[in-house]
């Protein structure tokens, strides 16, 4: 017998036991935020089409850990997308203030630490 994995195995469930629900999670669920820890990181790790308009997503959160799955039409996938793309947004521009905030942090140790001769020329 073949092992289902864990996102599968939520697939197949919401497959079988929530497919009666597909209008409600259509228009009520936003995909791309977690209802364990509300953040806006979820994403997709496998899709099924159940019909010619909606799909069985698994879903991980990295931020918690959470795993699930939906049913959703593609409206709703088509707003997953534009909240992943701005969240993605949203991860860029805080690493780039991250890394100019530790280059900044840098250069002014450096500039310390040459004022205070703490820099040797055995130091390079």
């Amino acid at each position: 017998m073949p092992q289902v994995d864990t996102t599968s195995h939520h697939i197949h469930r919401a497959l079988g036991e929530h497919s009666h629900e597909v209008a409600k999670q259509d228009s009520e669920t936003s995909p791309h935020v977690c209802p364990e820890c509300q953040m806006p990181f979820v994403f997709p790790t496998e899709a099924l089409e159940v019909d010619e308009w909606h799909f069985a997503v698994g879903l991980r959160c990295p931020n918690c850990d959470w795993e699930g799955a939906g049913i959703y039409d593609d409206e709703a996938l088509e707003r997953f997308d534009i909240g992943l793309d701005e969240g993605t947004r949203a991860l860029v521009a805080a690493l780039d203030a991250l890394s100019a905030a530790n280059a900044r942090d840098e250069a002014d140790r450096f500039v310390a630490a040459l004022q205070a001769d703490a820099i040797l020329p055995e130091d390079f």
